[in-house]
């Protein structure tokens, strides 16, 4: 009996397969336009110009950072200025290392690690 059902079934789903439907087709052209991720605005060769236009003008007026300065920021703050995917310290790694060969300390405190910079980055 049980074979009789599954070899009916079988036969039915193996010649009917539904209605169609082109989802592409369904979604407007202007949602489409705006899921295809665009790369960010680098300029120049430097990956992290923009988060650092970012931090300029979050923090220091849009003056460019000074040699020397140091920035102490919470990460829900500066997920606030610079969003990532990863909500995480080590996601600004390439930020922190980049500031420090401009001059600038970046120091990253979470409420897990309470303080994080790029002085224990090099240990």
């Amino acid at each position: 009996m049980i074979q009789l059902l599954q070899a009916m079934f079988s036969s039915i789903a193996e010649t009917w397969h539904g209605p169609t439907m082109d989802v592409r087709a369904a979604i407007p052209e202007v949602q489409r336009e705006k899921s295809v991720k665009s790369a960010p605005s680098v300029k120049g060769d430097d990956p992290y110009a923009d988060d650092i236009h970012r931090l300029e003008d979050a923090l220091n007026g849009g003056r460019p950072l000074e040699n020397g300065t140091c920035i102490e920021i919470a990460l829900q703050d500066l997920l606030q200025i610079i969003p990532k995917k990863r909500r995480r310290i080590d996601a600004y790694r390439g930020l922190v290392s980049r500031l420090n060969r401009m001059g600038v300390t970046l120091t990253i405190n979470s409420q897990k690690t309470k303080r994080h910079d790029s002085e224990l980055e090099k240990r």
